[in-house]
């Protein structure tokens, strides 16, 4: 196998062409809105590509969450994640199919070094536990109830690191 390599970088840092396959990438995991998604992506506040060898292999990203999506996942979860408290939500995280078993540890654990002390929060689909094992070992909490996903037919569950709170799922 070849050896993995990760590259975090402010998005206006990246060439329009690897813009181009960090969208593609989201697009291919199937549960993000396309509409408004290149914006989405350039107004983020770094963006990872994971790479075997020369091979993009799997893509993450640490987003500025509008106002409107931070509404919806309180809304949701039924837990206030104001932006003082959680300025950066990581997301966009995909890995190739065939590239699945332990990549998307590496590709978060950069992400959350650009965030430095920032506080993040994250969402995932409760049908997906290897992602909730990424998360913990990063030091995220699940927090707050369960709802139903915009995107496909499975629920949504939110997860913080950075700031405990009581409503912290054990």
């Amino acid at each position: 196998m070849s050896e993995l390599s990760c590259q975090v970088k402010a998005p206006a840092e990246f060439s329009d062409e690897e813009l181009k396959d960090f969208t593609a990438f989201v697009l291919a995991g199937g549960e993000v809105m396309a509409q408004g998604l290149q914006g989405r992506v350039e107004n983020a506040y770094a963006l990872a590509f994971l790479r075997s060898g020369r091979g993009l292999i799997g893509v993450a990203g640490l987003k500025r969450p509008s106002n409107r999506h931070r509404a919806e996942v309180s809304q949701g979860s039924g837990v206030p994640i104001p932006e003082a408290e959680f300025e950066l939500e990581m997301g966009w995280i995909f890995v190739l199919p065939s590239a699945r078993g332990g990549k998307s540890l590496p590709l978060c654990t950069q992400l959350l070094l650009a965030a430095g002390v920032r506080s993040v929060f994250a969402t995932t689909r409760a049908g997906n536990p290897a992602m909730h094992r990424t998360l913990a070992k990063l030091g995220f909490a699940r927090v707050g109830q369960s709802w139903p996903s915009r995107e496909g037919d499975d629920e949504l569950l939110l997860f913080v690191r950075g700031i405990q709170r009581a409503t912290d799922v054990p």
